[in-house]
């Protein structure tokens, strides 16, 4: 459900955010809504933070730290009877702490995160298997 909201801006900040709209070539309403769904999220997860990747759409990563997707990951990737955040972060360079805000974004954000692994692992499945058909043609005579 989409629910119409009036917001009047102080001119500084519709000048730039008008700027912003022109530079990006995004609606309005879209980078508005977009800017306050990431604050409202931020108030829960203040360990978080937004990236704009070279192509995409923004992604949640640690203040301090990596893409939440990639500790979600690592998360999955070991085993269930030895996994913990302290486990984790040992494997993958973080502190415990970082590991545990990232978990937390995860579970208030189960379907960005799953999908965006999700993604990730398939891109990385497709780019191996070019990797394996390209080193095929090395054993052509």
């Amino acid at each position: 459900m989409v629910a119409p909201v009036n917001v009047r801006f102080p001119s500084r900040v519709s000048v730039a955010l008008n700027a912003y709209v022109s530079r990006v070539g995004r609606p309005k309403s879209a980078v508005v809504t977009q800017a306050v769904d990431e604050w409202l999220r931020l108030q829960n997860h203040p360990e978080i933070r937004f990236i704009s990747p070279v192509l995409g759409v923004r992604r949640a990563a640690l203040v301090d730290g990596p893409e939440v997707w990639s500790v979600a990951e690592a998360w999955l990737q070991c085993p269930e009877d030895g996994r913990s955040a302290e486990v984790v972060a040992q494997a993958v360079g973080l502190r415990a702490d970082q590991v545990e805000a990232a978990l937390s974004y995860w579970a208030d954000n189960r379907d960005e995160i799953d999908d965006l692994v999700a993604q990730i692992q398939q891109a990385q499945a497709d780019d191996h298997a070019a990797w394996l058909r390209r080193r095929e043609l090395d054993t052509l005579t």
